[in-house]
């Protein structure tokens, strides 16, 4: 059937296009953001977890080869040595809101980072306006339903911030735009818990483990816009750029000491580590 693509009144949908359908159409897919550092990836292991326990929840098939290892041979075989890799999956065309067909597609993207590990990079910290997160059976899921965390890097940047934090529909913090919320509370260190409906970060769940066992203590518990009010410290986690220090929360300075000494470790674990 002809379609009309920018103007331009095609006799049927591109190949390129009819593969991507179902991505496009209703966001029916999942996404790994991953970290290459001078050509190895550490923390693969955990993203393909989570990619293989969402892709069962979500009922997408995977071809029997399509392992751990397969992956990681796809994204170093065209990532430069240090970059950022988009390693997304979605449900092959065909059906409605009712998909015909299982199985998946993959498509991996890479973007080349001048740095060869994490650096300390202190940031503005606001509150979105108007966005609910929904806590659900896939709210701990990373998928390609994104409109929200669209929505909230706008406003962001509309404050002059550099990231703002999401509440759940029962108005509680849930995680920031494109990441996992800590703070510490003296020595200290909590997260919201997954129950919450934030996504199930794999640097989240690693800084815990990291921070577990260099002897702090590690709690996790629902927290409000006052409960980060009162915060010591406030940082953000995500894979990309694994610890980032909060300065400055909705108008109030911030330390970072503990933030510093966790960041610290995770250079040793990450970046020294072979």
């Amino acid at each position: 059937m002809p379609i009309n693509f920018n103007g331009t009144v095609l006799n049927q949908m591109p190949t390129e296009l009819a593969q991507v359908q179902r991505a496009l159409n209703y966001g029916d897919g999942l996404f790994e953001t991953i970290r290459v550092f001078n050509g190895r990836i550490p923390l693969f292991d955990r993203h393909w977890q989570r990619l293989s326990e969402s892709s069962q929840l979500l009922g997408l098939q995977f071809p029997a080869d399509w392992n751990a290892s397969f992956f990681t041979e796809a994204i170093l075989k065209i990532a430069p040595a240090n970059a950022r890799v988009r390693l997304s999956v979605w449900r092959e065309s065909g059906g409605f809101y009712r998909p015909s067909d299982d199985q998946a597609n993959f498509l991996i993207e890479t973007a080349p980072l001048e740095q060869s590990c994490f650096s300390w990079s202190p940031i503005l910290l606001g509150m979105a306006a108007g966005l609910r997160l929904p806590v659900d059976s896939v709210s701990n899921c990373k998928t390609m339903s994104a409109l929200r965390y669209v929505l909230a890097s706008r406003q962001a940047a509309a404050k002059g911030w550099d990231e703002v934090l999401l509440l759940n529909t029962a108005e509680r913090i849930c995680e920031a735009g494109s990441s996992n919320v800590f703070w510490w509370e003296h020595a200290s260190l909590f997260t919201v818990p997954l129950s919450e409906g934030c996504v199930a970060g794999v640097m989240r769940h690693f800084l815990i483990e990291l921070a577990a066992a260099a002897g702090y203590v590690v709690l996790e518990k629902p927290a409000t816009f006052a409960t980060l009010e009162q915060a010591d410290e406030i940082f953000l986690s995500n894979a990309i750029r694994g610890i980032v220090p909060v300065r400055n929360f909705a108008g109030r300075p911030l330390g970072s000491a503990n933030t510093r000494l966790l960041f610290q470790e995770l250079i040793r674990q990450i970046c020294t580590a072979r």
